[in-house]
């Protein structure tokens, strides 16, 4: 699905983006059902726009957006980026609010996690795009840029690649680039899956494990709803696949 060159430059600069990957008939089929499902779980009551809403488990719950998980154009990109073997960790259907500081997902350099991310909305570097420092994903700039988060400077003037973007593209990035997003209105719309790669260590089963449990703070933190778990029975055990080796390992370890 991708060139060996867009395979290095992912690996040199931590993101790649694939532009109108998807097309605008299939976007809005799944920017209905992102609305609906994030309608439910405020039980239809409007986005009071106060905090963040965040729906974890959202490309579980559907099969409309199962589809997008298996669909070639993630999981053969993801494939070529991560290796054989790749694995699930989440998603996430997001309405976001206000600025967002600099920042990566977490430090995890030795077992890097992967959010692959579809903008519902057109954004630009004004109106809250993702922003993205690159190669901060590597040693030593990402442990670098750690103390001094703030830069010294207003976040808008942080030098950085905008991510302006139309519905349809794709947006691939190592969770460990640091990033941020400055001027958007309240209510953005941002549908995420995640990877990580295969687990080849015990080490790797650790970080697996962690990485687990911190989805389900998420949840705990941002979700109108509390399930407990991170997944469905009907993802964990599905029928698919593709869907059944994402998760085999989750199934092996007894998580939910």
């Amino acid at each position: 699905m991708i060139t060996e060159e867009q395979i290095a430059y992912f690996q040199t600069f931590g993101f790649l983006v694939l532009r109108q990957a998807f097309q605008l008939d299939e976007m809005g089929a799944i920017s209905q059902k992102f609305d609906e499902l994030l309608d439910k779980e405020r039980d239809g009551q409007p986005f009071p726009g106060e905090s963040r809403q965040s729906l974890y488990g959202i490309a579980e719950s559907t099969p409309l957006l199962t589809d997008l998980v298996e669909d070639d154009r993630i999981y053969k990109t993801v494939e070529s980026l991560l290796g054989e073997g790749f694995m699930w960790l989440c998603s996430e259907g997001n309405l976001y609010v206000g600025d967002t500081d600099w920042h990566p997902d977490g430090t995890r350099l030795d077992y890097r996690p992967m959010k692959v991310s579809l903008y519902l909305d057109p954004l630009t570097k004004e109106t809250g795009c993702l922003r993205v420092i690159p190669g901060s994903h590597r040693t030593p700039l990402h442990e670098t840029l750690k103390p001094w988060a703030q830069f010294g400077l207003p976040g808008t003037e942080v030098p950085c690649f905008p991510f302006e973007s139309q519905p349809g593209d794709v947006f691939f990035a190592d969770m460990n680039t640091w990033h941020a997003s400055f001027g958007g209105r309240v209510g953005r719309r941002h549908l995420a899956v995640n990877f990580v790669p295969k687990p080849t260590t015990a080490a790797d089963i650790t970080l697996l494990k962690e990485n687990h449990q911190g989805v389900l703070n998420l949840i705990e933190r941002l979700q109108y709803s509390q399930p407990g778990r991170a997944f469905s029975d009907a993802f964990l055990h599905s029928d698919r696949p593709r869907i059944q080796r994402l998760t085999a390992k989750w199934v092996e370890l007894g998580l939910e």
